[in-house]
């Protein structure tokens, strides 16, 4: 995993696994670090498709799959408000006030990767806010990124004990 100089990080996690939110934040808190000084974060739950939560708005464009076979479903073991700390969490942890970024309740989905469901929504709110920020970047100066397009390599020169 590599996010260097990155405007957008999306962390996800599913929302029928609490292990799984455990290890997003274990495994990849510190990836975050090469991460852009102005990066947003994105905490995304999926497989809501496979829980029990019923309560959840219909997709608009699959309304007549929203409910249908509810009892057969799995627990959901993470909310939202889980993923809300996560986010509070990584925040804490790059050292970012809450007032100059993108509040957690607008940083928090949950999707389904399987029926689509919030997935474009998903990605339309994280490329409105990451457009402005490349904007500013490329604006700012050169980028964060090597040319390796230029790269002579060096002579290589006989080895006294392998000659």
């Amino acid at each position: 995993m590599y996010c260097r100089g990155a405007a957008a990080v999306i962390l996800t996690y599913d929302v029928n696994s609490l292990q799984s939110l455990v290890e997003l934040e274990d495994k990849f808190l510190a990836l975050t670090d090469s991460a852009s000084a102005d990066c947003i974060f994105a905490i995304v739950g999926n497989k809501v498709d496979l829980s029990d939560d019923c309560a959840s708005p219909p997709d608009e464009n699959r309304p007549e799959k929203a409910v249908a076979g509810c009892s057969s479903k799995v627990r959901k073991q993470v909310r939202v408000e889980d993923a809300i700390a996560l986010y509070k969490k990584i925040l804490k942890y790059k050292m970012l006030d809450e007032k100059d970024v993108p509040a957690a309740e607008k940083m928090c989905f949950e999707t389904s990767a399987k029926t689509g469901y919030k997935v474009d929504y998903l990605f339309e709110t994280v490329f409105d806010m990451v457009v402005p920020i490349i904007v500013r970047q490329k604006a700012e100066g050169p980028p964060q990124t090597v040319d390796i397009t230029d790269y002579k390599p060096a002579k290589r020169t006989k080895s006294g004990c392998c000659a």
